[in-house]
């Protein structure tokens, strides 16, 4: 018989894992070619709420921008951002923010569907 493997060992049940992954590419409306990773926290067709490394002023206006599961970029507002320490020593902190889109329209939409679609299998 073969010992038991590290997870049958382990005495606290795993934190449940969202069976996708949504991210994109934050960036300016200005001049800056700076542009931060983020993934999606929460969405809806007036707002997303986003996860990143950077702290986002409220009032900025930046782009999201996404590659997968549709092409789209969208302009949004920063509504507030707050940091969120880490859980783990080897961690960073990071940001949670809430934007308000500026331009929902079918493609948001479209794009707000399909995420809690695949968030709801």
């Amino acid at each position: 018989m073969s010992s038991p493997s590290p997870a049958m060992m382990r005495s606290e049940p795993r934190a449940s894992v969202l069976p996708i992954e949504i991210k994109g590419l934050l960036s300016w409306r200005d001049e800056r070619t700076l542009q931060l990773p983020f993934f999606v926290w929460d969405i809806s067709v007036g707002g997303i709420g986003v996860l990143m490394s950077d702290e986002l002023k409220a009032g900025e206006i930046v782009q999201l921008t996404f590659g997968h599961p549709m092409s789209l970029t969208v302009t949004c507002e920063v509504s507030w951002c707050v940091m969120q320490e880490a859980d783990y020593d080897f961690q960073e902190p990071s940001f949670r923010c809430g934007l308000k889109v500026n331009q929902p329209g079918i493609n948001f939409q479209g794009l707000v569907d399909h995420i809690n679609l695949l968030r709801n299998k």
